[in-house]
């Protein structure tokens, strides 16, 4: 068996964690691919039957797309702050020979999907936590208009909205007041960001909606698009952006059926 092994650097600088996770696997005859870059990681993917990060929540993120796609369930050992969707703690690093086993079961994952179209020209986006859509300036407003199917549903003046899955619900979405949602349902979260109404509300649809925004700055400045806080694409003012759930989904490998409202009470306090 291969695994790959992708290493944030700047968590574990070093590279204490990954060794421990080395020889776990290696000491069971099994093939470690060892990664720091997402881009590298990429690389390796395909070969593997399985995929461990070792960071943060955000180095899960950073290869979701990728995994996703190749159909490679990822597991998380966190070396970053609270560590949501990280499956072990540096000292739990032991249990990964249960990879080798199969002694483990797999949680699916949705994730959305961003169309841009722009004169024409169709570019797409993933996200397994959040899709946010802001003004390309800081601290300045702009007036987003939101529709679901072809139907008018809310117009925010805003600084900007966030699509959340249900795993991103205990990220940006919640720190702009949105709902703490099961990662087991399939449904996207609306969350107007800092909306100047008293009547401004998230809104909660099924995985099958097909949501369109489109913003429309003050002053004509261009729009921003972030992909699970990736660095952000600049979009023309007036562009309209359609979110629906991905076509694939993220495998999280877990080890114990451990609640989730069980893990968000340790975390979240």
């Amino acid at each position: 068996m291969r695994f790959a092994v992708l290493t944030n650097k700047d968590r574990d600088s070093d590279l204490s964690v990954t060794e421990k996770i080395v020889f776990s696997l290696s000491s069971l005859g099994a093939e470690c691919a060892v990664v720091s870059s997402p881009s590298a990681f990429s690389s390796v993917v395909n070969d593997c039957s399985a995929a461990v990060t070792v960071g943060g929540d955000g180095t899960i993120l950073a290869v979701a797309q990728t995994a996703a796609r190749a159909g490679c369930p990822v597991i998380g050992v966190n070396k970053g702050n609270l560590g949501y969707l990280a499956a072990l703690e540096p000292d739990g690093t032991d249990e990964l020979s249960r990879l080798v086993t199969g002694d483990y079961f797999l949680e699916d994952r949705m994730m959305i999907k961003a169309s841009v179209n722009n004169n024409g020209s169709e570019t797409e986006y993933y996200a397994l936590n959040d899709i946010v859509v802001t003004h390309d300036s800081v601290l300045k407003l702009t007036d987003i208009e939101l529709s679901c199917d072809g139907y008018d549903i809310a117009h925010y003046r805003a600084d900007g909205i966030i699509f959340a899955t249900p795993t991103g619900s205990t990220a940006y979405s919640l720190s702009a007041g949105g709902p703490v949602t099961d990662p087991a349902l399939r449904a996207v979260i609306v969350t107007p960001i800092c909306a100047h109404t008293l009547s401004s509300r998230p809104v909660i649809f099924n995985d099958g909606a097909v949501l369109s925004v489109r913003g429309a700055s003050r002053d004509n400045d261009s729009l921003r698009l972030y992909a699970d806080g990736g660095e952000g694409v600049s979009l023309p003012n007036d562009t309209s952006v359609t979110i629906s759930r991905s076509p694939f989904s993220l495998k999280l490998i877990r080890f114990s059926s451990n609640s989730f409202y069980n893990i968000l009470s340790k975390k979240i306090h």
